[in-house]
């Protein structure tokens, strides 16, 4: 008997800086006390990096609503989120934000 392999779904993310300049930026925390690091201090890098680093890499489900002709809520239904485009900062090119 064959066992199926579950094809894991990868989302698709639009916008990725390819060589963002944050990278290129050298790290000025100093990581010996947790009060010397971001966010207690402005660092570029770190800052940066937490953005980047809280992008979603697997889609996931949301509940949106449904609306009748004149607009009022009438349902909900499941919606897989497949793919979402990013909003990056035009100085460091790190993300910003993103949406689907």
């Amino acid at each position: 008997m064959k066992t199926e392999k579950k094809k894991e779904k990868i989302l698709k993310v639009n916008g990725r800086h390819p060589d963002p300049l944050w990278k290129k930026i050298k790290c000025k925390c100093n990581h010996d006390s947790i009060e010397t690091e971001y966010p207690l201090i402005d660092c570029v890098h770190c800052k940066c990096e937490k953005t980047d680093n809280s992008i979603p890499n697997k889609p996931w489900t949301i509940i949106e609503n449904t609306y009748d002709k004149n607009g009022q809520v009438n349902g909900s239904k499941q919606r897989e989120v497949t793919e979402i485009t990013l909003k990056n900062c035009q100085t460091y090119g790190s993300a910003i934000g993103w949406f689907f």
